[in-house]
């Protein structure tokens, strides 16, 4: 199976000035990113945000009009519970306080350059995930490698490059380590990116997945079939160690 192509987080703008709007825009996409949408008032930001279609949204906080981004940073967390950063150059103390109170999870400052949004957004994405203690569900586990996967949620978020793609968990059917680099196996797709198997498999859903050989951890929710020395995904055959055998057979009984 190939290298297919990514899948680009989805991000919200909502900027009321034209050219900055533009530009972050242009930018993003030159970036891989996809854009879900671009608002210049609050209220067009909820009418993209219901089309469920967005990943992350990038918030101007000084929005003109009697709702601002503050108050649409406050409308994602209670209804939309996505990641946000506020995109600001400048705000008066009061702003400022009403922002700090919504909890971003970060803040992309204006003038920006490439490296300043990646930055931003691969800190709000690790923040998103603290913040709501999914990683691990009760214990935040932080990886040896800045590079690995950060996961929240249902989702995965992978680097490539100065992007990160969104890959759910259930639609991961096993994963393969190739020395510094993992390969994420799904039913049509493979997605690689640089990480450690050990810090990949420690914020895996444990009830889901399990390793079955040094370079394997499978999903045990898609497994067809244990043979002697190997279990069956689908048409795939894939190495199964003596060592992980009968705790496979554990948990495949169990599940």
């Amino acid at each position: 199976m190939a290298k297919q192509e990514q899948n680009p987080i989805r991000i919200l703008i909502v900027e009321d000035e034209f050219i900055t709007l533009e530009t972050l825009s242009t930018v993003l996409i030159e970036m891989k990113y996809a854009i879900s949408g671009d608002a210049m008032t609050a209220k067009e930001g909820i009418s993209i945000l219901d089309k469920g279609e967005t990943d992350f949204a990038i918030l101007d906080i000084s929005l003109k009009g009697n709702r601002d981004g503050i108050w649409l940073a406050e409308q994602i967390k209670e209804k939309y519970k996505i990641p946000f950063v506020f995109l600001t150059a400048f705000a008066d103390d009061a702003t400022v306080k009403r922002a700090i109170e919504t909890d971003p999870y970060g803040y992309l400052v204006k003038p920006f350059n490439k490296v300043d949004i990646f930055t931003t957004i691969e800190v709000a994405l690790k923040n998103f995930a603290k913040q709501n203690k999914i990683i691990n569900s009760e214990e935040i586990r932080e990886s040896t490698d800045k590079k690995a996967p950060i996961i929240s949620n249902d989702s995965i978020f992978i680097r490539d490059d100065y992007m990160f793609a969104k890959l759910k968990i259930e639609e991961i059917l096993y994963i393969k380590s190739d020395k510094n680099y993992l390969e994420i196996y799904l039913t049509d797709k493979m997605h690689m990116t640089r990480g450690k198997m050990s810090d990949f498999m420690l914020n895996l859903p444990s009830e889901k997945f399990i390793q079955v050989q040094r370079s394997y951890i499978v999903n045990i929710e898609v497994v067809d079939l244990i043979g002697a020395g190997f279990l069956r995904i689908g048409n795939k055959d894939i190495p199964l160690g003596p060592k992980y055998k009968e705790e496979l057979k554990k948990r495949i009984v169990m599940f």
